[in-house]
């Protein structure tokens, strides 16, 4: 249903999965999102899998993330993720690594899902992400300017909650 192009057909098979869905069906669901390219049909759907909220839905999510089929969409992933409500506080370091992998726009997105991370954070997590950035910095592929000062504003963030861990804030 979700990979029909009537809209109609398309939102019943929304109802049924918002109503009986799991988590393993997340990577058929993301195929169909992908797959479409009319306007009505990406967005409800892209509502659905932002409202995505099931037991063990962000560990789908990473699975996703991790899985090679979907090596060229992670941007797209990592831009329904911070559209959801689920808590990736604990996987920093990974976007964090992400981000500096990634083209402009996959960073951008990246630090947008950072930046809106509540913790707690584990210290040890933000300094595997500190780590990183100064290996990426250190290196200084020319990646282009725009993408530098993403780059600068990931680090100026990971300082700021270094310094919210360090206060006794959002510490695990």
């Amino acid at each position: 249903m979700l990979k029909s192009s009537e809209l109609e057909m398309v939102q019943n098979g929304i109802k049924i999965m918002e109503e009986t869905g799991k988590s393993t069906q997340l990577p058929d669901i993301f195929k169909c999102y992908l797959m479409h390219t009319g306007m009505p049909h990406k967005k409800a759907l892209f509502e659905l899998l932002a409202s995505i909220t099931v037991k063990g839905a962000r560990e789908a999510w990473m699975e996703l993330l991790l899985n090679d089929e979907f090596k060229e969409e992670k941007a797209k992933i990592i831009n329904v993720l911070w559209n959801t409500r689920l808590d990736f506080s604990g996987e920093i370091s990974f976007f964090v690594a992400l981000a500096v992998q990634l083209d402009y726009l996959g960073t951008l997105e990246c630090l947008t899902l950072i930046e809106q991370m509540e913790g707690p954070f584990q210290e040890q997590h933000l300094l595997e992400a500190e780590l990183i950035l100064i290996d990426y910095i250190k290196n200084q592929p020319a990646d282009g300017n725009q993408k530098q000062q993403l780059i600068v504003s990931l680090a100026q963030h990971l300082e700021q909650l270094k310094m919210q861990v360090d206060d006794g804030l959002f510490f695990e």
